[in-house]
């Protein structure tokens, strides 16, 4: 009070016509100011300047890592274009030895010629399933042309069985373990019976299933290893045994009730109606 008291006093002895008071601070620019003022003012600006300077050495990181993440995608590109490259098929020799091995199928008895190359390796495969010209007989030589182009493209053949074993259809033949779902599950069947005696397949006992499981259940066959030379200069390739899970496998449907079916017990059942190909 003591402050504004002398400032109007001073006015009035200097005869001025009026008189602004304002404290110091109270305005963002303001005509006089302390030193104190000053002071604030300027670590301001300092304050401001290091955020600016802040501010561009982030939009210098966020540019690096942009260019980082283009690198990267050109090079996933470049990787996935290699990828697609078309597969170098390997040329037939002139011999070939092979083996037929004979399966039932919903459709009849099928064919399967398995042959191998010098180094004992399946090269190709020709399935014979009914007469000449039927329709049967031509989807068995398409899967047969499409098997042999996988396996001369390097395609290894337990993928192949993978593919093929535990395809359904509305037909089966067989039993339990020997249990034929439908012609491509059939031919998986004979790969699998081809790996068995041609490759040495180890079965590998899984802990978690009782043995009856096990017994009743059909396999797939994976490679656990490269193919290594033997006496003699032929490479074989070692293969395990797993479980195969028919349950996971699409069953059809159910002719009752429409309802998805499953493989459980050695039998095709509908767990929603009772369905049950066994009876």
């Amino acid at each position: 009070m003591d402050d504004v008291r002398k400032i109007y006093e001073r006015a009035y002895a200097l005869n001025c016509k009026g008189v602004t008071v304002y404290r110091d601070g109270s305005r963002d620019n303001q005509v006089l100011s302390t030193g104190a003022t000053q002071k604030a003012a300027a670590e301001r600006d300092g304050s401001a300047k290091a955020s600016r300077e802040e501010m561009g050495d982030l939009r210098g990181t966020i540019a690096e890592q942009d260019a980082e993440i283009e690198r990267l995608k050109k090079k996933v590109y470049d990787v996935e274009a290699e990828n697609l490259q078309r597969r170098a098929k390997r040329s037939r020799p002139e011999k070939l030895r092979g083996t037929t091995i004979r399966k039932e199928t919903p459709l009849g008895t099928m064919f399967v010629s398995i042959n191998e190359d010098d180094r004992g390796q399946p090269f190709e495969v020709f399935i014979t399933l009914g007469k000449a010209g039927g329709s049967a007989m031509a989807d068995a030589e398409a899967m047969g042309r499409l098997i042999s182009l996988a396996l001369r493209s390097g395609i290894p053949l337990p993928e192949v069985h993978r593919q093929l074993r535990g395809i359904s259809s509305d037909r089966v033949v067989g039993l339990g373990p020997n249990k034929v779902m439908s012609v491509p599950d059939a031919i998986g069947l004979a790969l699998e019976e081809w790996m068995r005696d041609k490759q040495g397949v180890q079965q590998e006992l899984i802990a978690d299933r009782s043995a009856a499981g096990d017994a009743a259940d059909p396999v797939v066959v994976r490679q656990v290893g490269k193919a290594t030379p033997a006496a003699g200069g032929a490479g074989q390739a070692q293969f395990e045994l797993e479980a195969f899970d028919g349950g996971q496998a699409f069953m059809g449907t159910c002719p009752d009730c429409g309802s998805q079916l499953e493989y459980a017990e050695g039998c095709v059942k509908c767990h929603v109606c009772g369905f049950s190909e066994c009876g």
